[in-house]
């Protein structure tokens, strides 16, 4: 889960930069592959496998909650702390014939935080920005392992179009809101690591999680989350006539969550994550250089 809430808070992170500091300054999340799954530690003894079972119809209310600050320097020049709060609900609808998992689920509420380096100006940007999540919602069907079948994000008509760009650009990703888990048995002390290709506004990166499975209670799972992002060097073109060379990217994350097999939603989850990019950027006959950090602590839980 885990994983999932830092990509999905990564194309919000990526909606609310545009609205602040222009959509030509940030990366804006496109398609992924489905991730690779290793067990690289099968853990001690007894050994069972992990598999979802919550029950259909079970409704899950979670809150997610990111305070996070980002500084952009070089040929642009933004510097941001922003606490963002927002509420999902997950409900099971079916269970199909093959043992998949269909759920539905949305977005009721999103809400800017207090923080003593936001100004008005940049709060109702925001907050504006934030109106087209409200009540926005979807489905997604997974197996039992958590690993993405089928999805789809349902979209208003009156849609403000900078919002439905981003948003449409969330339909693939939501493989991305799943934390698949390893085929063979495992216990205490287990280990497995997730391997995605992702693709960032044309840029190629590789996205690698590991869990390790540090106690288990019944169906209930600790979990130690670590995560890396990066980019090797290349050159790409943007939407915007803009072209990228990519010098540096790099993102690591670290965190916690507790799991419960019988249930949709985290019992709770924490991390933080940290980041850097540095590109040159050429327009026209133009160019400079762009240099990003991104600091943030994400938690979750029940409402």
């Amino acid at each position: 889960m885990m994983r999932g809430v830092v990509r999905a808070l990564i194309a919000l992170w990526a909606l609310v930069l545009a609205a602040l500091v222009g959509p030509a300054a940030v990366a804006q999340p496109t398609q992924g592959s489905s991730p690779e799954i290793r067990l690289l530690n099968a853990g001690r003894g007894p050994r069972e496998q992990l598999r979802l079972a919550p029950t259909v119809g079970a409704s899950e209310h979670a809150v997610m909650t990111l305070r996070m600050r980002f500084e952009q320097s070089g040929i642009s020049q933004a510097s941001i702390s922003l606490p963002i709060r927002a509420t999902v609900v997950e409900t099971l609808q079916v269970s199909t014939p093959t043992g998949d998992l269909h759920t539905t689920y949305s977005y009721p509420s999103f809400e800017v935080l207090e923080g003593k380096d936001l100004t008005d100006a940049q709060r109702e940007a925001v907050q504006q920005a934030l109106t087209g999540f409200n009540g926005l919602s979807g489905e997604l069907t997974v197996t039992t392992r958590n690993e993405y079948v089928d999805g789809s994000l349902d979209l208003p008509p009156d849609l403000d179009p900078r919002i439905s760009q981003f948003l449409g650009q969330l339909r693939d990703q939501a493989r991305e809101l799943t934390v698949p888990l390893p085929a063979e048995a495992v216990g205490q002390g287990a280990r497995w690591r997730a391997t995605t290709q992702l693709t960032l506004n044309g840029i190629q990166v590789r996205d690698v999680f590991e869990y390790q499975l540090k106690r288990r209670v019944g169906t209930t799972l600790d979990l130690d989350v670590r995560g890396r992002e990066t980019a090797s060097r290349q050159t790409v073109d943007t939407p915007q006539g803009a072209t990228l060379r990519v010098k540096d990217f790099k993102t690591t994350f670290r965190g916690t969550t507790t799991l419960d097999l019988t249930r949709l939603a985290p019992i709770r989850a924490g991390g933080r994550g940290r980041g850097s990019q540095t590109f040159e950027v050429r327009v026209g006959g133009e160019s400079g250089e762009l240099r990003q950090t991104l600091a943030a602590d994400v938690s979750v839980t029940r409402a």
